[in-house]
């Protein structure tokens, strides 16, 4: 990943305020004082059968990243991959479910565009709306802020086990459930109080997308793996062999970013790759309880501290 970044040349138009430098969720370009236009792209495979359903959890994992912004969706675009002998309803079946998830998050499906492929794939390119004084970025985390996730863990283990027919679609109804939730009722709660810093918690796992926070604000995250959130019947999958392939190499890509400091047993669910996950928001220790209490209330029923900012560099899992 790294060395793709490397190979892009810099953005020299002042007006573009985030590029690719701190691994942001999404670029982010001033129009005026008060506007800047927010531009993600996210593309997923299948994690379930239904493919009303799959095209839904991808819509909504794209939209993740426009709320990770602190920014509101507008409009998007849909991309599918699609092989020769998949049946056109079940292509249709997909793209309405994404369109569908967008067009109720206040951002239609106004086109798009698709491809014959070996591997069926879908996603969509979103352009959303932020204040440029208002974004929620990697790179302002500031020692002593407290950590909060506002969804549980375990997407990765459990689908991989659901494709393995360890489990049926109805064991991940918790899941399914927070996979279909967007962020989007957590951004007013988090401007209100105060937030500056936030990542949407998806392929990287927690441990990847903290270490991109840690490394781009300069300071120390520490996480209690004993306070993670997680699904139901996720820690056993995961205790059963059901990781996907990107389990070590979220570890190996953490490693990249800086040091990680383990003490005693790691949970693995902090290094499990999501799917539409949580957002990982840093907010002033005193305003911590009133934040979860205020992200509970709007639907996040599981949100929870599950760490801090502090001196130094890189992660520390306790």
């Amino acid at each position: 990943m790294r060395l793709l970044l490397d190979a892009l040349p810099p953005a020299t138009d002042e007006r573009i305020l985030i590029g690719f430098a701190n691994a942001e969720d999404a670029a982010v370009y001033r129009l005026d004082a008060e506007r800047a236009l927010v531009f993600t792209t996210d593309i997923i495979t299948p994690l379930v059968d239904d493919p009303e359903l799959f095209g839904a959890i991808a819509a909504t994992n794209a939209l993740s990243d426009v709320y990770a912004m602190g920014g509101i969706p507008l409009m998007a675009l849909s991309f599918l991959a699609v092989p020769a002998t998949l049946p056109p309803a079940v292509t249709a079946a997909i793209a309405k479910g994404g369109a569908t998830a967008s067009l109720k998050a206040g951002a239609p499906v106004v086109g798009g565009h698709s491809v014959e492929a070996r591997d069926l794939m879908y996603g969509l390119a979103v352009v959303g709306l932020a204040h440029p004084d208002k974004l929620f970025r990697n790179d302002r985390l500031q020692v002593g802020d407290a950590l909060i996730l506002t969804k549980p863990l375990g997407t990765g283990a459990l689908t991989t086990a659901l494709k393995n027919d360890a489990l049926a679609e109805a064991d991940l109804a918790a899941a399914i459930a927070g996979m279909t939730q967007t962020n989007a009722a957590a951004v007013t709660p988090m401007h209100a109080a105060g937030v500056k810093a936030a990542t949407d918690i998806t392929g990287f796992g927690l441990l990847g997308h903290a270490a991109e926070q840690a490394r781009a604000s300069g300071v120390r995250v520490v996480l209690d793996t004993h306070t993670l959130p997680e699904y139901p019947r996720a820690r056993e999958m995961l205790a059963a062999g059901f990781r996907t392939r990107a389990s070590k190499g979220n570890l190996d890509y953490a490693l990249g970013l800086g040091p990680v400091v383990c003490e005693g047993e790691v949970d693995l669910l902090t290094r499990d790759p999501q799917t539409s996950g949580g957002l990982l928001v840093a907010v002033a220790a005193e305003g911590c309880a009133s934040l979860i209490d205020a992200l509970r209330r709007a639907g996040y029923v599981h949100a929870a501290r599950v760490g801090e900012v502090r001196t130094g560099a890189g992660l520390e899992l306790r």
